[in-house]
């Protein structure tokens, strides 16, 4: 029974690992959407900067 537990408990601790990870990953693409923002307006193409910005902006909020 112990070892049931043990694991049980493991798993919670596992999914909460896998939360805890999921903001630094948005964080994460939304500071490479801004880099790919710029290159893109480098590049002259304002439409697509727009674009990556926005989706820059999304990264930075948690999921709904």
């Amino acid at each position: 029974m112990a070892t049931a537990r043990s694991e049980n408990t493991s798993a919670t601790e596992f999914r909460s690992d896998i939360e805890a990870a999921a903001f630094p990953t948005r964080e994460y693409i939304g500071a490479m959407a801004l880099e790919m923002a710029r290159l893109a307006r480098d590049e002259g193409d304002p439409r697509l900067a727009g674009m990556l910005e926005q989706v820059a902006g999304v990264a930075g909020h948690p999921p709904a």
